[in-house]
């Protein structure tokens, strides 16, 4: 029994209840837009998901959807986080702050995976929205590079990384996490049967490594090398499992990713001075800012080890645990996703979060096993390495702009999976 036949989806219907799963599609198909240009309203679109998704569910009453081992997990979790953690946080207040109020990402994840992502119609609707905006982004971003000022009148940075229409430096990120996902998307929609359509395939790859430049463009090393991960875990995929034809798309876009990587890297000083700058980091990790954050992100853990210093503690429990000792001070993170749940929810949410992933996992095993779905889950696989990478500096897993695009995308890439993982689909793997 495969992970997705372990569970329902809420089925569609002709009532009122269909006519809102179309109206939340399309906010969700919009969500994008709304984390470049308002974060409120970002908010506001994620809370009338949910509030669409309960009154179904609650109407419907098809509790079986909430069966899916993953998203059973993270309620589990979240229980876990305000039953377990919270209450013994170094600060309970705004401990029980941040863990009741992410529930409205288990929400977001729930909708998108059970209720709105119903068939090809569904994800290619929402796919394209999602391309038209990474492509007004990326747009955005050139322009600020050749003349100093977005079309959105954002300046780049003095650190001379881009923004395209943020007010800070976070745009390659957004086209990773945003775009990366619609290459699975393509994968799914890409052939029926046998047959593959090389033309479409090859515009696929042309517009992915153009996504790839401009991330490269940005000067985010993060995004940078969470996307070459990417690359290099669905190709290297997709050419030992994929069916021949695959297998050649998989080596067309390791060299054009090559290509691309080392034109930009040796023809602009600004990339160039950004990559010894990271070789520089890397060189000297545990001396540099990253390493002083993750090592004190480990001494928190090790002083509050089963439950974690609370979460959105780990500043304040950083202070009381090293004092001034730190170079460049305590931050609200320890910039890493993975000892972060450590130093804020200790073994307990740790725990949690790790067999969230193991249930992810095991949805890319059940891709990857069969040959039609091979290179969906070859890129599903991509796409989970570049947000749930363990061994890079990244944003607070919990906090609202960052948090939001790593669940708006993942709900995507997990959508995509469940409809290609069911037994009536028939698209070519």
């Amino acid at each position: 029994m495969t992970i997705s036949m372990m569970s329902a989806h809420i089925a569609p219907a002709d009532d009122w209840t269909g006519r809102l799963r179309q109206i939340a599609l399309g906010l969700f198909a919009i969500l994008p837009a709304m984390l470049l240009f308002s974060r409120g309203g970002a908010e506001i679109v994620v809370g009338l998901i949910n509030v669409g998704y309960l009154a179904v569910l609650l109407v419907r009453r098809e509790w079986r959807s909430a069966l899916f081992p993953p998203l059973l997990t993270l309620l589990a979790t979240w229980l876990a986080l305000n039953l377990l953690v919270s209450p013994f946080a170094v600060d309970p207040a705004a401990s029980f702050g941040r863990s009741t109020s992410w529930l409205r990402f288990i929400l977001l994840f729930a909708a998108v995976t059970t209720w709105l992502i119903q068939s090809p119609r569904d994800v290619k609707f929402v796919a394209m929205a999602w391309a038209a905006i990474i492509g007004f982004a990326i747009l955005d971003g050139l322009l600020q590079l050749l003349r100093g000022v977005s079309l959105t009148g954002q300046p780049i940075t003095g650190s001379g990384r881009l923004t395209g229409p943020l007010d800070r430096p976070n745009i390659g990120m957004f086209v990773a996490r945003i775009g990366f996902p619609l290459l699975a998307v393509g994968a799914l929609l890409l052939a029926r049967g046998s047959r593959v359509s090389v033309l479409r395939a090859c515009a696929i790859l042309a517009l992915a490594a153009t996504a790839f430049g401009f991330i490269l463009l940005t000067g985010e090393r993060a995004a940078s090398l969470l996307t070459l991960i990417a690359i290099a875990t669905s190709a290297g995929l997709a050419i030992l499992l994929a069916p021949p034809p695959y297998r050649l798309y998989g080596l067309l876009l390791l060299v054009a990713t090559a290509g691309v990587l080392a034109a930009i890297v040796l023809n602009s000083p600004r990339i160039m001075s950004r990559v010894a700058g990271l070789l520089n980091v890397l060189n000297n990790f545990w001396d540099s800012p990253y390493g002083e954050l993750f090592a004190a992100g480990l001494h928190v853990w090790r002083e509050f080890p089963l439950t974690g210093a609370g979460m959105k503690n780990f500043q304040i429990a950083c202070q009381i645990v090293l004092g001034d000792t730190l170079k460049d001070g305590c931050h609200p993170h320890p910039h890493n996703a993975y000892i972060e749940w450590l130093a804020e929810t200790g073994i307990i949410g740790s725990l949690g979060f790790l067999t969230f992933l193991a249930t992810l996992g095991a949805l890319c095993i059940d891709l990857l096993r069969r040959t039609p779905t091979r290179i969906v889950g070859a890129l599903v696989t991509g796409s989970l390495m570049l947000l749930l990478f363990p061994f890079t500096a990244s944003q607070s897993f919990f906090s609202n702009w960052p948090a939001m695009l790593l669940w708006t995308s993942l709900s995507l890439v997990i959508a995509t999976a469940r409809l290609a993982a069911r037994p009536d689909a028939k698209f070519a793997g």
